[in-house]
């Protein structure tokens, strides 16, 4: 969730395979280990133990999409309470200056939490914390969700079985339409008092958005601060993957498996090689799609819209990937508005997106590509659930 950020990539064509010294390097920067490993264990074991009781459902939550996969959840459990907290020490700095994109991803977790505690046989009283979001916020963790489980007759769920195969892909799309049924029952699934879906298909539409989503990224990549802080999630070799267990790697860029592996066995390249790369990626490649795709909200600096927002988008990507679509946070507009509302400057940015969404009424919180991928995407790093359950007295 939330911006797709720059992988460092480049002069490929100078990578010779040679030597021992070449070959450890492959080892250790993870090349021949793809998606494998104790970072990637969450997707395997997303349906817990039984024997965990209210907890199990958890294991579910943790492989939400969140922003950069900062994963920045803190879950309090009590016997049949749970408690969802933001861990606003995992932020993005002036990237998210108001966290508004934090608690998208909190959204998304409870949205997988309910539907993990529907299939194992739990009911769930929620209540959302609202409030109105402000700027660097200290990075005490802050309550977000509480829900009362109750026992209940366990139920299917093809949402829940789509959870370990919904992963972003930032890879190319092809051209080919999605049909109006689906974009209808997508819309149907996501839309209502709290939050509206619009989608874009028509051309010209989506050739403009396009444009206003590159602008954005080339504001970002002008401002070292929120290049520094997007810049700290980043997760190059095998070593650091293992050591974080979070951040956008390599393999979970987009690029083909040829160039990443490259891009793993070259240097590091300086930020402002990263920055234009991933402008060009988001140009030439993130931008080009059948669909594209708006989440509206009444007030994108509410606390408890932001969360709705997030549970929208996670149930929009569950039911996408039920339906072979491929999809990704494009968000970088929102992020744009957020950032002027932090300093205090002028903003074209949200009105652009208000006539898109051809609301007065709604405003942006969040957007999107949509449509069938040219090769399936890697799971990324993920935390294990130990390290991020806090036990209650």
């Amino acid at each position: 969730m939330g911006t797709t950020r720059r992988v460092v990539i480049g002069g490929a064509g100078a990578l010779v395979l040679a030597g021992a010294g070449l070959g450890y390097r492959a080892w250790d920067r993870g090349v021949f280990q793809v998606g494998q490993g104790e970072a990637f264990e969450p997707w395997q074991n997303w349906r817990g133990n039984p024997a965990d009781g209210p907890k199990q459902p958890l294991n579910a939550a943790i492989l939400a999409a969140n922003p950069h996969d900062t994963q920045p959840w803190l879950f309090q459990a009590a016997g049949e309470s749970i408690t969802v907290m933001a861990d606003r020490s995992r932020n993005l700095g002036s990237f998210d200056p108001f966290r508004r994109e934090m608690h998208l991803g909190i959204g998304a977790a409870v949205e997988n939490l309910m539907r993990a505690a529907a299939v194992f046989g739990w009911s769930m009283n929620v209540i959302v914390h609202g409030g109105k979001l402000t700027p660097s916020p200290k990075n005490d963790p802050v309550k977000a969700v509480h829900l009362w489980l109750d026992a209940a007759p366990a139920s299917r769920d093809p949402l829940f079985e789509a959870i370990p195969h919904r992963h972003t892909n930032r890879g190319p799309y092809l051209d080919k339409p999605v049909s109006e049924k689906a974009l209808l029952q997508l819309i149907a699934l996501t839309s209502d008092h709290e939050v509206q879906v619009v989608f874009l298909t028509d051309a010209h539409a989506r050739k403009d958005l396009a444009a206003t989503i590159v602008g954005a990224t080339e504001r970002i990549i002008s401002d070292p601060e929120m290049s520094a802080d997007s810049a700290r999630w980043f997760r190059t070799g095998k070593q650091e993957v293992n050591a974080h267990r979070d951040g956008i790697g390599i393999d979970t860029a987009g690029v083909s498996p040829m160039l990443a592996a490259a891009s793993k066995i070259l240097p590091d390249q300086d930020a402002p090689t990263a920055d234009k790369y991933w402008l060009n990626m988001t140009r030439d490649v993130q931008t080009i799609a059948p669909v594209l795709g708006l989440i509206l909200v009444r007030d994108r600096l509410e606390m408890g819209s932001a969360i709705s927002a997030g549970r929208a988008w996670q149930r929009l990507h569950l039911a996408a990937t039920t339906m072979g679509l491929a999809a990704q946070p494009l968000n970088q507009p929102v992020e744009c508005v957020d950032r002027n509302a932090q300093l205090g400057r002028s903003d074209e940015y949200a009105g652009t997106l208000k006539r898109f969404a051809k609301s007065t009424d709604w405003e942006a919180t969040f957007c999107f590509r949509l449509g069938y991928a040219e090769r399936e995407a890697l799971p990324s790093a993920r935390r294990p659930l130990s390290s991020v359950v806090i036990n209650s007295a």
